[in-house]
């Protein structure tokens, strides 16, 4: 969800909550006025009549359909103004209406009067309604002027936001170039700026120095390893026992796997480090063509029963090189655990990629290989990073690999949409 879209969200539900509670608190205030003022105005309309009464007005005279004056006994004490509801005839509306009713004592010539006068009051729900109606309009006011913010005022706002974003998305290693960011009035924004730029520059430092770690440790390590296998190799070729033939040839396959695992840390190292750009689409049918071609000993050694289903014109946009790594990765696993005589079928076509292969059946979730130094035995064959590779290639060029068995076939499969 968008950020302004979340603020807008959160804006309209707290405005909700804030006209349900302002609205109840009007309610109560106007009902509260009303019946206030209401009786105020009956006291003083009572206190009227006393008036008159008192100026000499014959009391009988005085009552109509709203005034009622009773005499009542001297002795008893004056009585307070006393308000209630009644139910009276309403000549306008022609019908019996609730009403308020107000009654006051007076003692005025020897004579005690009460005096009772009424008026119609402003009902609960008419007072709902005004209210009601009232928030509403408030509320759909506010969301145009909302609608207008978010359409309008967030674009200018919100500006040198989307342009950092921009510009983070636009950073690249390979460039070697930190972020420079424009200067902001919005002290968050340039905090945030601030923090960005230093940030760039930091992690450029660290992507040298780890690159030239990389490249000087790979470089490093060939060197005694050339020279390894050149005196292996001239040992082999020596008079020597069985015994020290096999531990020559021992020795030859670990110095082979250590230079196997820096080639293959030293990929992943530039996978990571976004060192392969993605040109336009490329098709993966010649380039796997070309790896099966390549492998055909391999398959002949091992005795391989072969099928593929390849479709032409299968479009990935991926870089070659990165493309026949992961393609060479793929089968060479299938190949390297599989079994004599066993079968390797290959399909491909614009959706996926799918490798099947038997072999020994794991005792964990095939999904782990995909780990580093993650392997289903300790054969010194494998140096565990094979699908690490594919893993990671994967996740860099947005592709999505499967591992699973099916009918006792291992399945690597790389979805391709």
């Amino acid at each position: 969800m968008k950020l302004i879209n979340l603020l807008t969200t959160w804006y309209i539900l707290i405005t909700m909550i804030a006209l349900f509670l302002g609205g109840l608190l009007i309610f109560k205030k106007l009902e509260s006025e009303i019946d206030f003022e209401l009786g105020r105005e009956l006291d003083r309309q009572i206190d009227a009549y006393a008036e008159r009464i008192r100026d000499g007005a014959p009391a009988d005279r005085l009552i109509y359909d709203k005034l009622e004056i009773t005499e009542i006994p001297l002795d008893i004490p004056e009585e307070e103004l006393y308000l209630r509801d009644t139910i009276a005839y309403h000549d306008p509306m022609n019908r019996a209406e609730k009403q308020l009713k107000a009654s006051k004592s007076y003692k005025i010539d020897g004579k005690h009067y009460r005096i009772s006068y009424y008026n119609i009051v402003v009902e609960t729900e008419d007072i709902t309604e005004t209210v009601v109606i009232t928030m509403v309009s408030v509320f759909l006011i506010q969301l145009l002027f909302l609608g207008f913010f978010t359409r309008i005022g967030s674009k200018k706002i919100l500006r040198p936001f989307h342009q950092t974003l921009d510009q983070i998305r636009s950073f690249n290693f390979q460039k070697n170039e930190p972020l420079h960011l424009p200067k902001n009035a919005v002290a968050e924004f340039e905090k945030l700026n601030s923090f960005l730029e230093k940030m760039s520059q930091k992690l450029l430092n660290d992507y040298r120095q780890i690159k030239e770690f990389s490249e000087n440790l790979s470089h490093e390590v060939q060197t005694p390893s050339a020279v390894i296998r050149g005196k292996l190799e001239h040992l082999m070729n020596e008079d020597i026992s069985e015994k020290q033939a096999l531990m020559i040839q021992a020795a030859y396959q670990s110095n082979e796997k250590i230079n196997k695992i820096v080639r293959s840390l030293s990929m992943l190292a530039k996978l990571e480090n976004e060192e392969f750009e993605a040109p336009e689409k490329i098709d993966l049918s010649p380039i796997l063509h070309r790896v099966l071609d390549g492998m055909q000993e391999l398959i002949e050694l091992r005795s391989l029963v072969v099928s593929t289903q390849i479709q032409e014109n299968s479009l990935v946009k991926i870089h070659p090189f990165i493309a026949e790594v992961l393609i060479q990765n793929l089968i060479n696993n299938a190949i390297k655990h599989n079994i004599q005589g066993g079968q390797l079928r290959i399909e491909l076509n614009e959706y996926s990629l799918r490798i099947e292969n038997s072999g020994k059946l794991p005792d964990k979730d095939p999904e782990e290989f995909f780990d580093r130094f993650k392997k289903a035995n300790s054969s010194s064959e494998s140096i565990g990073l094979g699908l690490a590779i594919v893993k990671q290639i994967c996740r860099r060029y947005t592709l999505r690999p499967q591992y699973r068995i099916e009918n006792n076939l291992h399945v690597l499969m790389i979805l391709f949409k």
